[in-house]
């Protein structure tokens, strides 16, 4: 019978190649708990339905669901989450993969923490190191996996998490499956468990290269201006050093604004002057280096990173 504990969801776009690696990663995972795989597609015009169709041959427990039109990233993720029947979602998407124990571990907490869980929290990359511990206080929780806590995958969802009037207030944002839990947690009483020791890594595949917003110009208004806005918007309980902590370990958490990043972002014209003088107030928010420093590098040529990055990727090529 299909597991009634937890569901997998897959949001996606135009990543046929991506899903595919995905399901051929996952599906014999899956398979030893019975979990149903939910894949939301928005509306693509690659072959991602001839992927899907080859495995739902493969998989019983596999399910479809496409958009005649393009319906936008946020609201395809809605759909995504108000689905599943199951008590628990976990949305991983469609470029991050889930190791082999992580199943069995997951599904094993749950079943075995004496008080209803609202959520766990999975490592990221092996990136943080606090230990594997629960979590009953919100300000101590968003100033610990706030940050990390902006990739989906790394969360799985108490179904009773899933509210409308929150949904609809974060339509605008990106990061809207943050504000699911911290919205949640805000005035009441919860559990959720960090393993550390549990990790999601990226999908492994030589032949893929993984694009998305901090990949275009959007990767300063996304990841500085939007991302500031929505912390800084989130409920007066919680604490504002610990919404100021949350906001600065965004670029390290998730590489955004690390020295190669901004070098890259600089090669690509995605960095610039311009740029600099738009966001400068709000730099030091978010970014450790000092806004000189920063500065400096939008006025670099871009053929100096170019060079950088091109050698670089020349020295990993021939080790």
């Amino acid at each position: 019978m299909k597991n009634k504990l937890l569901s997998i969801v897959i949001p996606t776009f135009n990543r046929a190649e991506f899903l595919d690696s995905s399901l051929e990663i996952h599906i014999p995972i899956l398979k030893k708990y019975n979990i149903e795989i939910c894949i939301f597609d928005n509306a693509s015009t690659d072959n991602t339905e001839q992927v899907i169709k080859k495995w739902m041959k493969e998989y019983n427990y596999l399910s479809y669901h496409r958009h005649e039109e393009n319906v936008g990233g946020i609201i395809n993720f809605e759909y995504s989450l108000k689905h599943p029947e199951t008590e628990y979602i976990w949305l991983i998407g469609d470029t991050y993969e889930i190791q082999e124990n992580m199943v069995g571990y997951v599904l094993d907490i749950i079943n075995n923490t004496p008080t209803v869980l609202d959520a766990i929290v999975l490592n990221l990359d092996y990136k943080i190191d606090i230990p594997t511990k629960n979590y009953s206080d919100k300000n101590l929780l968003l100033n610990d996996l706030g940050a990390l806590m902006t990739c989906a995958a790394v969360s799985i969802l108490n179904k009773n998490m899933i509210n409308e009037e929150t949904l609809r207030r974060y339509r605008t944002v990106w990061f809207t499956h943050t504000a699911i839990i911290f919205e949640y947690i805000a005035d009441k009483g919860f559990l959720i468990h960090w393993a550390q020791t549990e990790s999601i890594i990226g999908l492994k595949n030589e032949k893929l290269r993984k694009t998305n917003w901090s990949h275009t110009p959007k990767a300063f208004e996304v990841g500085c201006e939007d991302w500031t806005n929505f912390v800084m918007s989130l409920p007066p309980s919680y604490k504002i050093n610990n919404k100021m902590k949350c906001i600065m370990d965004f670029g390290e958490v998730s590489g955004l604004f690390k020295l190669k990043s901004l070098l890259n972002m600089r090669g690509d014209d995605i960095l610039n002057y311009r740029v600099y003088k738009e966001y400068k107030n709000l730099i030091p928010l978010i970014i450790s280096y000092h806004k000189f420093f920063i500065m400096s590098i939008s006025v670099t040529p871009k053929f100096i990173p170019r060079m950088i990055r091109y050698f670089y990727m020349l020295s990993k090529k021939f080790k």
